[in-house]
């Protein structure tokens, strides 16, 4: 997890998933650094927006490697937002060992392969997603 802060100065371009509820933004631009293709849930977009009316520092913690994804904003006035799936990512994390585990049944070295996998890019986010809901906010 990263954290990204500084004062929000334009955000991008978007595109909408309906059926996922997430927006998509092609450009970031908060305090000195551009950040390009990032996805964001649609409840926590509307909290993201208000950062732009204001001259206060914004806050973003943001997953890194494949998902690219922004999972926590705060507000200049100290109010933080997040919108974590952790029932869902519980769910495919659950899904992921039990297919290790009948790989291990098949093949010893690609039932390692994936436990790795698993432990790589799973175990991180939702380190994360616990971390970000134990520091207090809004759940939106």
């Amino acid at each position: 997890m990263k954290l990204i802060e500084g004062k929000l100065k334009r955000l991008g371009e978007s595109t909408v998933n309906m059926k996922t509820e997430v927006v998509k933004y092609s450009v970031i631009q908060i305090g000195d650094q551009t950040i390009t293709n990032f996805k964001i849930s649609r409840k926590l977009n509307n909290f993201l927006q208000d950062g732009i009316e204001t001259d206060l520092p914004t806050k973003l913690w943001v997953t890194g490697g494949l998902r690219r994804e922004v999972m926590a904003v705060q507000l200049g006035d100290g109010a933080r937002y997040y919108n974590l799936s952790i029932g869902g990512l519980l769910f495919f994390t659950a899904l992921h060992f039990s297919i290790t585990a009948m790989a291990f049944n098949l093949n010893t070295g690609f039932g390692l392969f994936l436990l790795v996998m698993g432990l790589a890019l799973y175990v991180p986010v939702l380190l994360d997603c616990f971390r970000i809901a134990g520091i207090g906010g809004t759940k939106v």
